[in-house]
């Protein structure tokens, strides 16, 4: 398990990945995405340095944007309008989760509209993890990002 995250003020104080199948899966994940890494090691693909990573705008059929992650990288998908959002959404498999980010000026509108046009295991509003940390609320897949729920009701 040595050296499975390299790099970084703090290391001590992230998680590890799994194993080493799973990190050069996702370091796989790293090579041929098309965007632009704005956070972490570029060249994780091929020195296996695997660091938080988020990438703005990755290709969208590039296997990062096909595969399911689970692990420390964010894909950042800009849009112009948040009808564009919601026709990126449904167009793919349903997610596991939606996590919705709005102001209250636009959270009435903007927010109705992804959380009736869309389906998801979760939809989630300004936050990104409660909904799995809480054993009270359910945390779960639809389609194929599973069926059934970790816990909650």
């Amino acid at each position: 398990m040595e050296g499975m995250y390299k790099g970084g003020k703090d290391k001590e104080s992230l998680g590890n990945v799994i194993n080493d199948f799973h990190r050069d899966r996702l370091c796989k994940l790293l090579s041929d995405h098309g965007g632009t890494v704005l956070i972490g090691n570029a060249n994780a693909h091929e020195d296996k340095n695997l660091t938080p990573t988020v990438i703005l705008n990755p290709l969208t059929t590039s296997p990062l944007m096909k595969e399911e992650i689970f692990g420390p990288i964010l894909p950042i998908i800009t849009y112009n309008t948040i009808e564009d959002a919601i026709k990126f959404i449904n167009e793919r498999d349903k997610p596991l989760s939606i996590y919705y980010f709005g102001t209250n000026a636009d959270r009435n509108i903007n927010l109705m509209k992804v959380q009736d046009q869309t389906s998801s295991g979760s939809f989630v509003v300004n936050e990104v993890i409660f909904q799995m940390l809480s054993s009270y609320l359910p945390f779960g897949g639809v389609g194929a990002s599973g069926y059934g729920r970790l816990h909650g009701k």
